[in-house]
């Protein structure tokens, strides 16, 4: 689902200050939406050449947590008792990945099963940063 900056940047005419003042008024949840999808780059090459940074610092940054995770999983796929438990019942599988990896079980059962994709680590980075299930304390 595309927000309306990124059904505005694909149409044929597109005002790049009008854009930029669309982008401005985003607020950032709604920016790493447009990251999360794969849509940003098609709004960062009509924005004016001067206004990029709003969007590419942004996108810098989480690419580099998405980086971060992508390290993890891998640094989790090669520990030898992850591997000992994934040759092992799946079951048994289950909970050791729900007992040892909470945060990350998602992430870990679509690697498990062969099929976690970068967009999967997209839309797992927005969930962590805008999810509804938030650790308060109080």
């Amino acid at each position: 689902m595309v927000n309306q900056v990124g059904r505005y940047a694909t149409s044929r005419e597109v005002d790049e200050l009008e854009l930029m003042k669309m982008v401005m008024e985003l607020p950032e949840k709604d920016k790493m939406l447009m990251w999360s999808q794969g849509y940003i780059d098609l709004v960062v090459e009509k924005l004016p050449e001067y206004a990029r940074d709003i969007l590419e610092n942004r996108k810098k940054k989480w690419e580099n947590t998405m980086a971060f995770y992508q390290d993890q999983i891998q640094e989790i796929l090669n520990d030898e008792e992850f591997k000992k438990q994934a040759m092992g019942e799946r079951k048994e599988f289950a909970l050791f990945v729900i007992e040892h990896y909470r945060e990350l079980q998602s992430l870990l059962f679509a690697a498990y099963d062969g099929k976690i994709t970068e967009e999967d680590i997209r839309k797992f980075v927005y969930r962590r940063r805008f999810g509804g299930r938030k650790k308060y304390l109080h």
